[in-house]
């Protein structure tokens, strides 16, 4: 079984092992440039997690704020080269004045805010006339995205289901908030595969590494585990391979607050 809350301040020691330095983040390169298209003196990240797309960021010379509900996150974000202007807070009840940023994001932390249009209209309101949200993350509702994990690992698709608003509802929630301009496109398309036992050596495999799997008590995951072990016997005495693919696609839903009540 598994629960829809996750207490990240038990995994936030550990949560940067998902950012391998070997990796290219497409998504941060979108930021970057979306940073430079508006222009941006001050950025909000909301769910910011250990800090590491705001430290991406600081190469903008933007001031750099983040939010997180988890004390541990924000402790490990602390730890970052670039001076943050960290708060704890919830992404439904932002702590900031009205017009304050030029840029808000969020990067695969849109499903741990509950009230989803809560956390929109929030945003509109912080915005500065011109200034840009950008929600950045994975959509399951459109079946488009493969992930070994769903395969393997009891209720994972399901509990996704259930946290991850659909990218048409995000789309309608913005439009209804009053932002305009609003466009939605794929800005990282994630494809990994493991090859036979190299699957073992995946750092998204471990139980701490990503929201899903974390959700899950240790005898559901484990359960997983042993299903990928079974599949890699069985295929071992076949004399066959087998792949664990990772195909996923990372969106990226953009609007704009009016400059004025004439350009909405």
């Amino acid at each position: 079984m598994n629960s829809l809350k996750l207490n990240y301040d038990q995994i936030a020691s550990q949560y940067n092992q998902r950012y391998p330095a070997s990796q290219t983040w497409e998504r941060g390169q979108a930021l970057l440039e979306l940073a430079g298209q508006t222009n941006a003196k001050t950025i909000l990240e909301v769910g910011s997690g250990t800090g590491f797309w705001l430290n991406l960021l600081n190469q903008t010379g933007a001031a750099m704020y983040g939010l997180d509900y988890s004390m541990g996150m924000l402790q490990q974000a602390k730890g970052q080269p670039a001076p943050l202007h960290l708060s704890r807070g919830l992404g439904t009840q932002l702590p900031y004045r009205s017009a304050t940023f030029d840029l808000l994001y969020c990067v695969d932390a849109i499903h741990h805010f509950g009230d989803h249009r809560a956390f929109i209209l929030e945003a509109y309101r912080l915005l500065k006339p011109g200034g840009a949200l950008a929600i950045i993350g994975h959509d399951p509702h459109e079946g488009s995205s493969n992930w070994y994990a769903y395969d393997y690992f009891d209720t994972v698709y399901d509990t996704d289901l259930r946290r991850y608003p659909s990218g048409n509802s995000v789309l309608t929630w913005m439009e209804q908030a009053g932002f305009h301009s609003i466009t939605s496109q794929v800005v990282e398309h994630i494809q990994n595969v493991h090859v036979g036992e190299a699957i073992l050596n995946d750092p998204f495999l471990k139980h701490n590494a990503t929201s899903q799997l974390a959700l899950l008590d240790e005898q559901t995951y484990e359960a997983g585990l042993e299903r990928i072990k079974q599949a890699l016997s069985a295929a071992k005495e076949s004399g066959e391979q087998i792949l664990f693919r990772s195909d996923i696609h990372v969106k990226m839903f953009l609007g704009y607050k009016p400059r004025s009540i004439y350009s909405a």
